[in-house]
């Protein structure tokens, strides 16, 4: 069955695989992002967990509830999804190569042009955030949702991986450049900071406290906290659940339209 004639989900599986292949040529392009979460959480976990771990418990500082680990693997997490602005990068070269321009003349669904770049920036995120709960888990990590809050961990990683992989993709369809896709990934890393990344949202102050309220990292990291401090407490899970999804739509449609333009203005 040729492309052209193959349903939506076929479509997108041919285009997937594609891609796919283009990740297994290069596994070490996955090392940089993975080594720099991992270095992350070790540092975080030195420099703080003796301070706000199980020293803290019985205090005013025992928010991570006697475990650090649990407090500031979320962060660690979150920020592996950066891996999926690779997914960028992807569109540039086949930009580049005049690939995507021949998607564009072809019947085949704009959705599945894009969705499939997304779809493996989101795999690159969730297997590079199954060995950061890997290392998390040899350090000391202990969910209160035992092995199931890991699966769940994992499910937000690959949502949240999703949307910042549409993101990206967007940015380079808009911008036609590896260097508009650098810029346009930049711009979400200061988003992991202004965030309740150290302490609790209700420790922040002033504007930063504003901020956080607005950035829709500040619910995802919630969230994967609550999975693995707290239990299933849902009104801390939905939020951050609601924010990656509705994330990954709005990108996921910025993308499509963008292609669409793309193909008008050729």
């Amino acid at each position: 069955m040729s492309i052209h004639q193959a349903p939506f989900f076929t479509q997108l599986g041919i285009l997937t695989r594609r891609l796919l292949l283009r990740v297994v040529r290069r596994p070490l392009s996955e090392l940089p992002n993975l080594i720099i979460s991992a270095f992350f959480l070790f540092i975080y976990d030195g420099a703080l967990g003796r301070v706000f771990g199980a020293s803290a418990v019985g205090t005013s500082l025992d928010f991570a509830q006697g475990n650090f680990v649990n407090f500031i693997l979320p962060v660690s997490i979150v920020s592996a999804s950066l891996s999926g602005s690779a997914s960028g990068f992807y569109i540039i070269e086949d930009i580049e190569s005049g690939v995507f321009k021949r998607y564009q003349g072809m019947p085949i669904s704009k959705w599945s042009i894009i969705l499939a770049p997304m779809v493996i920036g989101a795999i690159r995120v969730l297997i590079q955030a199954s060995l950061i709960l890997l290392i998390g888990s040899f350090i000391g990590a202990d969910p209160a949702t035992g092995f199931s809050g890991y699966l769940a961990v994992l499910g937000f990683g690959f949502l949240w991986g999703l949307g910042f992989a549409g993101y990206s993709v967007a940015a380079s369809v808009k911008s036609g450049s590896s260097q508009g896709a650098q810029a346009a990934s930049f711009f979400f890393f200061p988003a992991l900071f202004i965030a309740p990344t150290f302490v609790p949202r209700e420790a922040l102050k002033g504007w930063l406290s504003t901020a956080a309220a607005f950035n829709p990292t500040t619910y995802v990291i919630e969230a994967i906290r609550g999975i693995l401090i707290e239990g299933w407490v849902f009104n801390v899970i939905l939020p951050g659940l609601i924010v990656g999804g509705i994330f990954a739509l709005i990108t996921l449609a910025y993308a499509v339209s963008s292609a669409k333009k793309v193909n008008e203005k050729g």
